[in-house]
């Protein structure tokens, strides 16, 4: 049988990427909700939720659409407060995952030799500042790692990999798709959040 997922926010930039990807390469029908009116539908025909709304927003919405026990799959990060990000994960049955489309092109990459550095740079920096924008690559570095913003080339590095746009791209559609299938990542969350905190405290010292 089809499944039936609700993208909130999807007339966000990333709302409308994860609403064409499950249009375009999954099997499931699409219920798009503007984050203006994520409160005023009713989601128990739906089987899952992706949360695509600003971060300011995650936590009221991962707590209102939690009431419907299915699986929420949420941008990142999921909250910049880790007291809120604690809590929120302690709600009982939640079924929560974070966007992680590194760990997609590292799985289908195969092992890497010994640990190698994580490279960030790229002048543009979003909503949530530079580290937290960054989220993934310091939580998918398994060594070292550099996150600058004093180029106009994007330049990515993961664990020794180099990693181009086409990639970025691919990976968002495999993360997509696997969630569809089962894949869940609620343990990577508060691990990768407290090691953004700990760069950015260590940053400014």
């Amino acid at each position: 049988m089809m499944k039936k997922i609700a993208v909130i926010g999807a007339n966000g930039n990333m709302g409308r990427r994860y609403a064409m990807i499950l249009e375009q390469f999954t099997d499931c029908e699409v219920v798009r909700i503007d984050w203006e009116n994520r409160y005023k539908r009713d989601g128990h025909d739906c089987d899952g939720f992706i949360i695509a709304t600003p971060t300011k927003c995650h936590l009221d919405d991962i707590q209102y659409y939690s009431h419907y026990d299915k699986p929420i799959l949420c941008e990142k990060p999921i909250t910049k407060d880790i007291d809120d990000l604690k809590e929120i994960l302690d709600l009982p049955d939640l079924d929560l995952s974070m966007i992680n489309q590194y760990h997609f092109l590292e799985d289908r990459m195969g092992p890497i030799p010994g640990i190698l550095p994580t490279f960030y740079n790229y002048f543009k920096t979003g909503n949530d500042s530079l580290f937290w924008d960054c989220i993934n690559i310091i939580g998918t570095a398994r060594g070292s790692f550099d996150i600058k913003n004093d180029s106009l080339v994007w330049e990515c590095q993961i664990n020794g990999w180099p990693i181009d746009l086409r990639d970025m791209d691919e990976a968002y559609i495999w993360n997509i798709q696997d969630w569809v299938k089962g894949w869940r990542n609620k343990e990577y969350i508060l691990p990768t959040h407290l090691k953004v905190v700990e760069a950015i405290n260590a940053k400014e010292k």
